[in-house]
């Protein structure tokens, strides 16, 4: 008999590739990128303390960085978010 560990796992599995299935092609590079980041094997120090993770690849190296760039909507970057985290915040207020 199978822990229910297992099927959870394997039920998790299923979801996955179920929504996988759902993304455009033109994107699924970029999914290949995000889980062979999650992937990569933490490496322990003797002292149980983890350390960082091996040949890991810049964040400006990624597809992410720069997929808005372009946009005549967005301005400064750094003040685009600053007033997107304020709307945020200040949501539900009535004042």
């Amino acid at each position: 008999m199978k822990p229910a560990k297992a099927r959870r796992e394997e039920t998790f599995i299923e979801e996955i590739v179920e929504t996988l299935k759902s993304v455009p092609k033109t994107r699924l590079r970029i999914v290949r990128d995000v889980v062979g980041a999650l992937a990569e094997p933490v490496v322990p120090d003797k002292g149980g303390v983890r350390l960082k993770r091996r040949a890991r690849k810049s964040l400006l190296k990624t597809p992410f960085c720069g997929m808005w760039e372009g946009r005549t909507d967005i301005g400064d970057g750094r003040s685009y978010a600053r007033a997107l985290r304020q709307g945020l915040e200040s949501r539900g207020d009535t004042t």
